[in-house]
């Protein structure tokens, strides 16, 4: 079998490997059970699931009983008591995604409830202080190598605009730095050619000198390419800071449609398939990265 092509049950996390015995089936089962009316892949289900369950079954002693893990209450007390060491990002993503276990595997608390998901929000792009607050982190890094990890993720968010599970996909040898305008081949979902922003590729080329062409270009060394990897490199890291790949991918977006990239090159080069996509991303200010009024959007559009 092909490393990063496990199948879902043989999903290892760390934290909990001494208790899979213990909470292995129970996770597998739920995460089963709500990827199928979801649509969402088993894969992006197990972080917060696993992460959940066992906090549910080790500090609070809550029996493996769906009716009693997957209530709403349980879900916010583990989001405000159990991820206290998670950044923002980390904690949205997880809730997000226990309320959709919730739906799907306890019906009768959504029900009693009235409780139904919101819409999201689209993603607030960075701010250029705070853009320069990330580099600051990157290069503030205990070690050389977590520094060249840093600015790999850094550059491949900010850079080229990637998603989490492509910027794991990544290996130097996808890099093409022949030309004077470096681009990133993706193979990962929907495989594409990005060129890198002008500003990062010298960030690029400094983690080229120091990496093996056939080993991965962020945190170099995994023997695949699986979820989570992003978010525990960020829990090492003990940073305030909000670092978050969706949120450099919006604000790599927001570049494009402020330099007047055509937008069906954007949707190209960002993987995108449809331009309602792009305009939600279109109502934040460049300057600032908040959110534009309805009257100021049409003003500057």
């Amino acid at each position: 079998m092909n490393a990063g092509c496990s199948q879902p049950h043989d999903y290892r996390p760390i934290n909990a490997l001494p208790y899979w015995e213990m909470i292995g089936e129970f996770v597998a089962a739920s995460v089963a059970d709500t990827a199928a009316p979801s649509g969402r892949s088993e894969r992006s289900l197990y972080p917060a699931a696993v992460a959940f369950v066992l906090w549910c079954w080790q500090s609070r002693g809550t029996p493996l009983e769906r009716r009693r893990i997957f209530r709403l209450v349980t879900v916010e007390e583990f989001v405000h008591l159990g991820m206290t060491r998670y950044a923002a990002g980390s904690r949205a993503t997880h809730r997000s995604t226990l309320l959709l276990m919730v739906e799907a595997l306890n019906p009768a608390e959504v029900t009693r409830n009235h409780f139904s998901l919101p819409r999201s929000e689209p993603t607030r792009p960075y701010a250029d202080p705070e853009i320069a607050a990330l580099a600051s982190w990157a290069m503030s890094q205990g070690t050389p190598r977590r520094q060249l990890d840093s600015i790999a993720l850094l550059t491949l968010g900010l850079g080229t605009g990637l998603a989490t599970r492509e910027i794991l996909g990544v290996r130097t040898s996808d890099v093409d730095a022949r030309m004077d305008d470096m681009q990133v081949i993706v193979r990962e979902g929907r495989s594409r050619v990005v060129p890198v922003l002008d500003g990062w590729q010298r960030p690029l080329h400094r983690i080229l000198e120091n990496r093996d062409p056939t080993e991965w270009l962020f945190r170099p060394g995994r023997a695949s390419a699986a979820s989570g990897q992003i978010t525990d490199f960020l829990l090492r890291a003990r940073t305030e800071l909000d670092v978050r790949p969706s949120r450099m991918r919006a604000t790599w977006l927001l570049s494009h449609l402020t330099a007047g990239t055509p937008p069906r090159e954007l949707l190209r080069i960002s993987g995108l398939r449809n331009l309602a996509a792009l305009d939600k991303i279109a109502c934040f200010d460049p300057k600032t990265g908040h959110k534009l009024s309805p009257q100021n959007f049409h003003k500057r559009a």
